[in-house]
């Protein structure tokens, strides 16, 4: 776990009005961005989930970057988000990072449903 995290974060937003449920973890990854990108990858695709445009599109080129995927039947009320944290992330949060940062791939890996089940998602 990174210097400065918590082991997982998990609650519930309300600020838009309608309610969403969430749970996300922080990790270091000592490879690179590429491993860490064709891991979460591969994943999703196993257990069902279904990438958005983006992802599709950097998919093409091998190319690391943030991921997103949906699960559900016809409403897609479940999403997945794995992102790369920068120095604005970090800022914005208030959080410093650890030693472990400077040697790999700091990333995060987010869950978040709608809570009445309706429709979500990903940010493309």
């Amino acid at each position: 776990m990174p210097q400065g995290s918590e082991d997982l974060e998990a609650g519930c937003w309300e600020d838009s009005g309608e309610a969403s449920l969430y749970a996300e973890r922080t990790y270091v990854f000592p490879g690179d961005r590429a491993d860490v990108t064709r891991y979460y990858r591969a994943a999703a695709e196993r257990e069902g989930w279904k990438p958005s445009r983006a992802t599709q599109q950097s998919a093409k080129g091998d190319q690391p970057g943030n991921l997103c995927f949906t699960l559900g039947k016809a409403d897609d009320a479940t999403m997945v988000d794995v992102y790369f944290l920068t120095e604005e992330i970090l800022d914005a949060e208030e959080r410093r990072t650890g030693p472990e940062f400077s040697s790999g791939a700091g990333y995060r890996v987010a869950v978040s449903s709608t809570a009445d089940g309706s429709a979500t998602s990903c940010q493309d």
